[in-house]
C-alpha cells in the first residue's frame, strides 16, 4: 500500500500542511473534494476543481460508483443491525456525516491507498465491516503530535 487518501480534516490541520505538499503518492476522493469546496473560499474554488480533474486525468482521482452507494448502503445496514450505530438517535448530519466517511473509505479502499484521517472513531466503526479499510491517525502517519 504506497499511496495515501486524506481526509478532509487533515487538509485543514495547519500543523500538517507542510507535510501534505511532500506526500508524492497522494490519491484524491472526490467527496473530500466536495467537502473542502464547502469550506474553501470562492476565489479558491477553481484550482481545487482544476487540481482534482488533473488527479482524475492522472488515475488518482477516486469517484464512488454504483457500488460504492451500495456497499456503503449495507454498510450503514450493518453498523445498525450490531448496535454500533443507533441510526434513530443520531442527527440528520450525523448520519450524512457518516455517509461521506463511508464513502471515503470505499474510495480508499479502491485506491489500495492507506487513509490518514483524525476521525479514527467512526473510521474503526466502517473498518468493523469494511475489513480492508486501512487508516492511520495523522500524528501516527506523519510522526509527529501538532504543536
Amino acid at each position: 500500500m504506497s499511496s495515501v487518501l486524506l481526509d478532509t480534516n487533515v487538509y485543514c490541520d495547519s500543523a500538517y500542511l507542510e507535510m501534505v505538499r511532500k506526500i508524492r503518492s497522494q490519491v484524491h476522493s472526490s467527496v473530500v473534494v466536495q467537502e473542502l469546496l464547502v469550506i474553501t473560499n470562492q476565489a479558491e474554488q477553481p484550482a481545487l476543481i482544476r487540481s482534482f480533474r488533473e488527479s482524475l486525468d492522472a488515475g488518482r482521482g477516486f469517484v464512488p460508483d454504483h457500488v460504492d452507494w451500495i456497499e456503503v448502503g449495507k454498510c450503514l445496514h450493518r453498523l445498525h443491525q450490531r448496535g454500533i450505530s443507533d441510526f434513530g438517535k443520531l442527527a440528520k448530519s450525523e448520519v450524512n456525516m457518516l455517509v461521506r466517511d463511508a464513502l471515503i473509505a470505499r474510495t480508499a479502499i479502491r485506491a489500495k491507498a492507506l487513509l490518514i484521517t483524525h476521525n479514527t472513531s467512526d473510521f474503526s466503526k466502517i473498518q468493523a465491516v469494511f475489513g480492508s479499510l486501512k487508516f492511520r491517525s495523522p500524528a501516527d502517519f506523519f510522526g509527529m503530535r501538532p504543536r
